[in-house]
């Protein structure tokens, strides 16, 4: 099992703490980095080389798709992990379109955790 390097971009504290907080009961996971907004998100990613990046749509100083969009031009490896409240079918195929690896609903944290323990095994 390979270890992950997470880096959650949400401007809730609150949700970063719970996605935080359970990604780091599974051996492997580590957040090592988390960005209150689009602009923290962009800096850590080119800090820290995140093997995933999980973003939300709606961030201060550049959306969650800005963020998707500009390292989609260059990297095409990182997996990029849309975390949004939007159930939206036409903003999901567009973050997909962009190039999102998975588009995922907040309300429900489960298949984040279990999307990350599938990309451990891979």
């Amino acid at each position: 099992m390979k270890q992950l390097r997470i880096v959650i971009a949400d401007d809730s504290e609150h949700l970063r703490n719970l996605v935080v907080e359970a990604l780091s009961k599974v051996d492997g996971l580590m957040v090592v980095g988390e960005a209150a907004d689009g602009a923290q998100a962009f800096w850590l990613y080119n800090r820290v080389s995140p093997d995933v990046l999980i973003l939300d749509l709606s961030m201060p100083k550049a959306s969650g798709f800005e963020v998707l969009e500009t390292i989609r031009e260059k990297d095409k490896s990182t997996v990029i992990i849309i975390f949004s409240a939007d159930p939206g079918l036409a903003l999901r195929d567009a973050c997909l379109n962009a190039g999102a690896n998975f588009y995922l609903d907040k309300s429900d944290p489960g298949p984040l955790i279990e999307i990350c323990r599938q990309l451990q095994q891979e």
